[in-house]
């Protein structure tokens, strides 16, 4: 039996919006690269909402929700805790599998509001199935005295659930989270599903 130990990199595999410049960046050995993502699925099924931190040159701290109908307590620690959200995004074409969008940033906290909007409105005509959502640009939009810009998201379709997005499959190692009692999920629906993208 040979002993594994090499060091590996533990990080989790994400993308950013940026929105200075209205592009995506997706995490790599070597730090972040820009990407086009004109379509992803996103598992909004399992999106997870919360209080963040997002601390330079550290990992994301998170208090998750209890559900999304309960918000969690502030840890009242003194740090500016933000309400943020976390989802699986999915595509083997642009994002090579499953990344993690996380942030606590109001741009896409407000375009991730208006796409589970949709996915609510949708989701009962297509049980079992995930929304492959399509990113049309973003809108310019003035918040407070400051300017952000949201990006444009639009579900496209409904395909099966792949098998990276099945029985709440990790992507890498689970966020960096204060302690607090987290639901457990339900586990998600099955099915076969070949990439398009």
């Amino acid at each position: 039996m040979t002993l594994n130990l090499q060091n590996t990199s533990n990080f989790t595999p994400h993308v950013r919006w940026m929105a200075s410049t209205s592009t995506w960046k997706k995490s790599t050995d070597d730090g972040l690269v820009e990407v086009q993502i004109p379509q992803a699925i996103y598992d909004l099924e399992n999106i997870q909402t919360g209080l963040g931190i997002f601390a330079e040159g550290e990992a994301p701290e998170w208090v998750m929700d209890p559900s999304l109908n309960e918000e969690a307590l502030n840890p009242g620690d003194g740090r500016l805790w933000k309400r943020g959200f976390l989802v699986t995004m999915y595509s083997d074409k642009y994002l090579d599998g499953a990344r993690e969008f996380a942030t606590t940033a109001t741009g896409a906290c407000r375009a991730i509001s208006a796409l589970y909007d949709q996915f609510e409105q949708q989701a009962g005509d297509n049980p079992g199935k995930v929304p492959v959502v399509q990113h049309d640009g973003a809108t310019p939009t003035q918040i407070g005295k400051g300017h952000t810009n949201v990006p444009i998201l639009k579900i496209v379709k409904w395909v099966e659930r792949p098998d990276a997005l099945k029985n709440g499959a990790d992507i890498s190692a689970a966020p960096k989270q204060t302690p607090v009692p987290t639901p457990a999920s339900e586990p998600p629906p099955t099915g076969s599903y070949e990439t398009e993208f």
